[in-house]
């Protein structure tokens, strides 16, 4: 899908053209639901009642995508221009076409991306480029700032999917459920720097209670992880969905003990015959008996 129309500028020329952008966003998705011919990312599926967990890969390298993804643990990707800049990815709307592409084959479910602009209107206009690269596949991130919400407003009528991004109260989680945000996105890491003895932890804590006793359909997006540890206590008081940075995602596989527990049975394993070529069938045999012959539990 070929990004909407803007003016050399990258902004409309006017409010007319903007609302015209608003509204071929809007019939573009609905399109997209409806026809499958029309839709570029992996085809959607009733939610699984296996989990209600979300994990995102807080990244712009794709040599990171390719590792994490092939795990099929990670739900989507976010990224906004600071991690862009990190990771050397130019934030320009043909890069993050690009960018968009290798994420669908890769088989991610969302990609997140930020808008950028200094006014509602920037961020409008930038926000349905973004979208309109694949509205079946792209959420777009806005600041948690005034102009940020009056461009959230604009969107969520068009079905524009949005993240309010850069949370550091509960109370601006009730304005993200207000807009209709798909996602709100307190950075954890950076409330505990700023507010000491780990605020930010409970200030987290206090938000997903306040969706959970609105009933909103707003996920809590926790961004800022940066321990393995905090995000499984966060998932003990409710929270479900989070986005975490490839270093952390290793420390998820980095478990001395079961690394160590690993080689105990690995050693074992040879000592008993376990690679010995001239005994036994071969694992993919032992798996076909298995199958054919398993008539109970």
């Amino acid at each position: 899908m070929q990004p909407l129309p803007t003016s050399n500028s990258g902004k409309p020329d006017n409010q007319q053209q903007l609302q015209q952008q608003l509204q071929q966003t809007s019939a573009l998705y609905s399109m997209s639901m409806l026809d499958p011919a029309h839709r570029r990312g992996p085809e959607k599926t009733e939610p699984s009642s296996w989990t209600q967990l979300r994990l995102f890969l807080d990244s712009a390298s794709v040599t990171n995508w390719e590792l994490w993804m092939s795990t099929r643990l990670f739900y989507g990707i976010t990224t906004n221009p600071t991690i862009l800049e990190k990771d050397g990815q130019r934030c320009t709307l043909t890069n993050l076409q690009r960018l968009c592409h290798l994420g669908e084959d890769l088989g991610v479910k969302e990609m997140q991306f930020q808008a950028w602009g200094d006014s509602a209107q920037s961020m409008v206009s930038v926000a349905l480029d973004l979208f309109g690269m694949n509205p079946e596949l792209v959420v777009v991130k806005l600041p948690c700032t005034l102009e940020g919400f009056q461009a959230a407003a604009l969107l969520r009528e068009s079905s524009v999917r949005i993240t309010m991004t850069g949370i550091y109260t509960a109370s601006q989680v009730l304005l993200a459920q207000s807009v209709g945000a798909e996602y709100a996105a307190p950075y954890l890491g950076r409330m505990n720097d700023a507010y000491g003895n780990n605020k930010g932890f409970h200030e987290v804590v206090e938000m997903q209670r306040i969706l959970h006793a609105q009933k909103a359909r707003t996920r809590l997006l926790v961004a800022s992880v940066r321990e393995p540890s905090v995000m499984a206590s966060l998932a003990a008081e409710g929270c479900d969905t989070f986005t975490i940075s490839p270093a952390v995602a290793g420390k998820l596989f980095a478990v001395s003990y079961t690394l160590d527990a690993v080689e105990a049975f690995e050693q074992s394993a040879r000592r008993m015959g376990a690679y010995d070529q001239d005994e036994g069938a071969t694992t993919s045999t032992l798996l076909h008996r298995h199958g054919a012959n398993h008539s109970g539990p």
